[in-house]
């Protein structure tokens, strides 16, 4: 008997559709009711479950009904109420309305005593889909993850120091609309792991980050969104070290320069960050990432997106090297202390890993950043290179730290498109200092204040050179005595005009009620 080509199409979709249907694998099924769980919620499903996890093999799906499954034994072996380790070819299917509550904080101490989920290496070809993991009562920071893989890069330069033993990779790990809510430390974590697929996942308080990722290469995740998260909405973190590195009680790696495991090869989309304590999302030491539409909004410190390093001896606990191949589009944050923030801290003698980054941001939309809406800095004498913006739309109103405005600070060669900002106050709101080569396409800015008491020049450019093709400033209410622009130099000290060097402005435009003088040196 002969298939046409689109026969053969069809029943390969119908074949995809019926394994994404609940229960439809092509192993078998454990139920966990069939193992004594009640999923009323009051139960200990303690037993239950992990008698349904030793049941597995091979091809099989670990399945929860609808309920709500109580796991309270404290300190259970393998540090989970699910632990998979050596295991390959599963998958965890919560049917909708099943939750895993997690009922094993220490009451005296307030602190966690295991993981939800947690699988160890060798691994592959596990899925969760629709796990719902939920902490029954508060705690502090402490053990206890949403969900936590554990494998290790599969370097070529020789053995990592600390790691004991074989190579324990992990890889092919999707989750697929999963949420954790209130675990002592990080909603999800991955380590060491490779080719990751995340879709729909939700992380809600956190007493860490929602989404963690350390050494890891190869993974797409989209529509994620973090709430109310202890730490960084979504983090991607290598550290740094002199030599291959394995924390045996952090569990994370460490590489003296960026590699194929540094967090490389990473495709974020649609991602909702809210109400965090620290940024929305982080990128330390990682190795090619392209993130599109990023809403980071009412975070209590931090930026929406941070991407920094930090040398041995900064004020920092970890080290990490600059990122590079970051690609940005589509950054949207609301009320945060910072939009986007590029800080180097490379050592005192100069070490490019720390200061040469590659780091692109198409378009952004910041609004009500307290501090800075776009900031681009390094600590130290060595300036950091390798950051371009296409363009920037920023609305502020902030009268302390940057003014919510947009600040170049030690930099090299950064490159920046168009730049728009409307401002409430007359006050800096493009900070140039201590900068090189310098090239801006368009700045506009607008002050909409209608007092001119106590304003201050909305442009400073401190020891600086490079270009600005067109600067326009307009304030319908500027009084007589204000001046929009402030030139120095090195560190703001007052010099003449022709002694400063500085920023060629190729058009300026002043769109102003009245003012006597356009630029003061001092």
């Amino acid at each position: 008997m002969s298939h046409t080509r689109r026969e053969f199409c069809l029943g390969v979709f119908a074949a995809a559709l019926l394994a994404g249907c609940h229960g439809a694998t092509s192993g078998g099924i454990v139920n966990v009711r069939d193992h004594g769980a009640k999923g009323d919620g009051v139960s200990d499903d303690s037993a239950a479950i992990r008698s349904a996890v030793d049941a597995l093999e091979s091809g099989n799906t670990l399945f929860f009904p609808r309920g709500s499954y109580r796991f309270a034994k404290r300190d259970p072996d393998g540090g989970a109420a699910i632990y998979l380790s050596e295991k390959s070819d599963l998958t965890i299917d919560f049917e909708h309305g099943a939750e895993l509550m997690m009922d094993n904080v220490d009451p005296a101490a307030r602190t966690g005593t295991s993981h939800c989920i947690l699988i160890r290496g060798p691994a592959s070809r596990i899925t969760l889909r629709g796990v719902r993991i939920r902490w029954a009562a508060a705690s502090l920071r402490s053990m206890g993850d949403g969900i936590r893989v554990i494998g290790s890069p599969q370097t070529s330069g020789g053995p990592i120091a600390g790691w004991e033993g074989p190579q324990r990779p992990v890889h092919d790990i999707t989750l697929t609309d999963c949420a954790v809510r209130a675990s002592p430390q990080t909603g999800v974590i991955m380590i060491g792991v490779s080719d990751i697929r995340i879709a729909g996942l939700q992380s809600s308080d956190t007493r860490a980050d929602g989404l963690h990722f350390n050494a890891c290469r190869r993974a797409t995740i989209a529509d994620y969104t973090a709430v109310n998260t202890g730490d960084d909405g979504l983090a991607l973190v290598t550290y740094q070290s002199a030599a291959a590195a394995y924390d045996v009680g952090a569990e994370t790696f460490a590489f003296p320069e960026l590699t194929d495991w540094s967090n490389a090869d990473f495709w974020i989309s649609k991602i909702t960050v809210e109400g965090g304590k620290a940024n929305g999302v982080r990128l330390a030491g990682a190795n090619g990432v392209t993130m599109t539409e990023l809403d980071a909004r009412g975070l209590r410190s931090g930026a929406g997106v941070m991407v920094d390093s930090a040398a041995a001896g900064d004020d920092v606990d970890w080290h990490y090297v600059a990122s590079r191949n970051v690609r940005l589009d589509r950054i949207d944050v609301d009320g945060c202390e910072f939009g986007v923030h590029v800080l180097a801290r490379p050592p005192l003698v100069p070490d490019a890993r720390f200061t040469d980054f590659d780091v692109s941001l198409r378009t952004a939309a910041f609004r009500n950043c307290s501090n800075w809406s776009l900031r681009v800095e390094s600590d130290a004498r060595t300036p950091m290179t390798g950051v371009s913006v296409s363009r920037c739309l920023v609305e502020a109103r902030s009268t302390a730290g940057g003014n919510g405005g947009v600040g170049l600070a030690n930099t090299s060669g950064v490159q920046l498109g168009e730049v728009v900002i409307d401002h409430r106050n007359a006050v800096p709101m493009l900070a140039i200092a201590d900068t090189q080569q310098v090239k801006i396409r368009q700045a506009r800015l607008t002050i909409t204040s209608t007092g001119g008491a106590g304003s201050s020049p909305c442009v400073g450019l401190i020891g600086s050179d490079g270009q600005i093709d067109e600067l326009v400033i307009r304030w319908q209410h500027s009084p007589d005595s204000w001046i929009p622009i402030r030139v120095t130099g090195r560190s703001g000290e007052c010099a003449a005009a022709s002694a400063v060097g500085g920023i060629t402005v190729g058009n300026l435009e002043l769109q102003t009620a009245s003012i006597t003088r356009r630029v003061t040196t001092c």
